[in-house]
């Protein structure tokens, strides 16, 4: 039985990170020195590790920063965090993805037209954190279908007639729930401003592990639990029929995984290293796993 990987064309580092991890090497050459990192610079434990290495320290208060320079993550920070690090006297270098800060001037413009913003996306995400303090106004924040239907069952019929709202998503949930959410929504509110999209790199990583589990009985996603595209690609993958995990470490892999199976499909979330998916074909190559040339 011949055992063959397809590798999902579409895979790792979006645009943003890399222009987030490309600010710190570039603060860690440039100085003044220590580097801080207010949170993680991208959800992976990884790269984390790697830069710790390398002596930048990561923050979970702007006030931890004692000089040098002061990184914002790629998930963007709220208008309060940044009031706080301006008055600290450091370097500051916000290294918040551009579609991301996209996102904080739509939140923004709506809460200027006394619009309701209903955002979708996880709650404590701090992408999430750093939407919602953009604006002085309440936003509600809808993690799933059924919170949504509560919110709307909530609110009273004349609202939903008159009431100015409007939609936004996280950039890194999954692209067809964000578009039956905001199908509901549309369908519901009278007055409603639609705006709920994620990003692209998401959207084109989702297509193409959707195409490897039409392919694939097995597809294994290289990223970290804490990464949210990431778990939404193992769902995707999921959802589109294959047996799918995620892999935060390719030197951790269950090799039973493998049992009875010819076909395995990889790719990697939009914060993981293209060299950890490189470790994970060289495991997958020792229990007799060949890489077609042809990457789907």
């Amino acid at each position: 039985m011949r055992k063959i990987v397809h590798l999902a064309a579409k895979r790792g580092f979006c645009s943003g990170v890399v222009r987030a991890l490309d600010a710190v090497e570039r603060a860690l050459k440039e100085g003044p020195l220590p580097v801080y990192v207010l949170h993680e610079i991208v959800h992976n434990e990884h790269v984390v590790a790697h830069l710790t290495a390398r002596g930048v320290r990561f923050v979970n208060e702007p006030e931890e920063a004692e000089g040098g320079t002061l990184i914002f993550s790629a998930h963007g920070v709220s208008r309060a965090i940044e009031e706080r690090a301006a008055a600290l006297g450091v370097r500051l270098i916000d290294a918040t993805c551009p579609i991301v800060k996209a996102l904080h001037r739509k939140a923004e413009a709506f809460a200027a037209e006394g619009r309701k913003i209903i955002l979708f996306g996880k709650k404590g995400h701090r992408e999430i954190e750093g939407v919602v303090g953009r604006v002085d106004s309440d936003v509600a924040v809808i993690e799933s279908k059924e919170a949504l239907a509560a919110y709307l069952a909530s609110l009273p019929e004349e609202e939903k007639r008159n009431g100015l709202f409007a939609c936004l998503s996280q950039t890194t949930l999954n692209a067809d729930d964000v578009a039956e959410m905001r199908g509901i929504l549309a369908s519901s509110l009278n007055r409603l401003a639609v705006d709920a999209e994620v990003c692209f790199a998401t959207r084109d990583r989702q297509n193409a592990v959707r195409l490897l589990a039409e392919q694939c009985e097995f597809v294994i996603i290289v990223g970290s639990p804490g990464s949210s595209n990431s778990r939404r690609l193992c769902e995707t993958a999921s959802a589109a029929g294959a047996r799918a995990i995620l892999l935060s470490d390719p030197e951790k892999f269950d090799p039973s995984l493998l049992d009875g199976v010819s076909s395995v499909g990889v790719s990697s979330g939009a914060s993981a290293p293209e060299e950890l998916v490189r470790e994970l074909l060289g495991v997958l190559k020792r229990h007799g796993f060949e890489e077609v040339p042809d990457e789907r």
